[in-house]
């Protein structure tokens, strides 16, 4: 089965064509979707939702398709295809589409069913879910083409969510916009320390257990990555950051006072539930139990190495506890993709943005101190966890983004 991504040891991060790409479960994608969706009447979310898909899928498929000058038309299409599929995003179909647009087409979609699945059927009048498979395909058929990225637009005409049979996408050339390009690898961190081992775990073990799963949604039939019970995508790593960017940048005019707070806090918040949810789902399947309980220790500082473990394994840059008691933990991210990115976008800023690290880790502390063996990771687990967290908070120890040498962030639980 071919593999369409290759995990980067020096940054911690898969990548494809210098896009570097993270796990996501399929909670984070459609609850912090939901939250998003909420600002619609304040904000404009076409240019934060499906424009900021568009650049990186632009990015990386003209990168690939310049080294590939005399791939036929069919075989791009196919090739946009089984990446799409690869990366767990569902089955797509590209045959309608030309140098002038077109329409796509999915008979399984992602976004959709895990919408169904946490939410329920979207009303008929109610935009479709596919605000990031919009993009994609706008980016890809540009990309294709070779021409510029903002050549194209893109609507959802169909969705899945709302009971139509397929989802569907109308591509079309628009007015043209210059759109800026993609962060790529962003602004990286050096890493001159090697891993550190303080609870006698091996960490590498335990990361290279979860890199050689070679997690791939074609060995489905309808494109999902399935595995620990669950469904999952290779996201771009810039994805979110982007999201994030493009939405501070109108908190405070859009929303008010009070706006940047509230953006803080939907990331943090979907942060923290993705590690209930991600925890979850892994550290209860027999996956865990068979290949990696064996080889960390049980104590708590032995559990936070291997949680943290999991977040490296998934190509969400190296993090590691540095230190660990009762009631605080120290945790260093190294060559984190969001703050790579952040740097690379908008270069030092006044305040520390590691609202998804706070978060995931405040629900990594919880989820250690309660220990729970849920029999079903549901949404309600996921609320149950979130309203018996008590005094937990972070803070943002050092910060890349106001000009640390790295990012280090103090765990308090109280």
């Amino acid at each position: 089965m071919e593999i369409l991504d290759t995990y980067l040891e020096d940054k911690s991060t898969y990548h494809f064509a210098e896009e570097p790409l993270s796990l996501q479960s399929e909670y984070f994608n459609v609850s912090i979707l939901k939250s998003i969706e909420q600002l619609a009447g304040k904000i404009d979310l076409k240019p934060v939702l499906i424009i900021s898909a568009q650049i990186l899928s632009y990015s990386q498929f003209s990168k690939f398709f310049k080294e590939k000058r005399k791939m036929k038309e069919a075989d791009r299409k196919k090739f946009v295809e089984n990446y799409f599929a690869h990366c767990g995003f569902g089955k797509l179909s590209m045959r309608s589409i030309s140098n002038k647009g077109g329409h796509a087409e999915l008979n399984s979609d992602h976004f959709a069913a895990a919408w169904i699945k946490y939410f329920g059927e979207r009303p008929k009048n109610y935009p479709g879910v596919g605000y990031f498979t919009c993009g994609f395909l706008c980016g890809a058929v540009e990309a294709m083409y070779n021409v510029p990225c903002g050549t194209f637009d893109g609507k959802q005409s169909l969705c899945i969510a709302k009971g139509d049979d397929k989802s569907r996408f109308e591509v079309y050339r628009g007015l043209r916009r210059k759109l800026n390009p993609s962060p790529s690898f962003g602004k990286q961190q050096e890493e001159d320390e090697p891993l550190t081992d303080t609870s006698g775990i091996n960490d590498y073990k335990v990361i290279e257990l979860i890199k050689n799963l070679h997690l791939t949604g074609l060995a489905t039939d309808h494109g999902f990555i399935e595995s620990f019970d669950s469904t999952w995508t290779k996201q771009y790593a810039n994805y979110y950051p982007m999201v994030m960017l493009r939405l501070l940048m109108q908190a405070d005019k859009k929303l008010g006072k009070g706006g940047v707070g509230h953006i803080r806090k939907i990331f943090t918040e979907a942060a923290e539930e993705n590690a209930y949810f991600t925890l979850g789902k892994i550290l209860n399947s027999k996956f865990w139990k068979e290949n990696i309980t064996g080889i960390v220790s049980s104590d708590t500082n032995g559990k936070w190495h291997a949680c943290l473990d999991i977040m490296t394994g998934f190509g969400c840059g190296r993090w590691e506890l540095a230190e660990g008691s009762s009631t605080e933990y120290k945790v260093n991210v190294i060559n984190n993709p969001e703050t790579n990115a952040f740097l690379k976008l908008v270069g030092n800023t006044k305040a520390p943005l590691g609202y998804s690290m706070g978060g995931f880790l405040m629900g990594l502390a919880n989820y250690i101190q309660k220990n729970p063996s849920p029999e079903v990771v549901d949404a309600d687990f996921v609320a149950q966890m979130k309203s018996s967290k008590g005094d937990i908070s972070y803070k943002e120890e050092q910060s890349r983004m106001v000009g640390s040498e790295k990012d280090t962030l103090m765990i308090l639980v109280h």
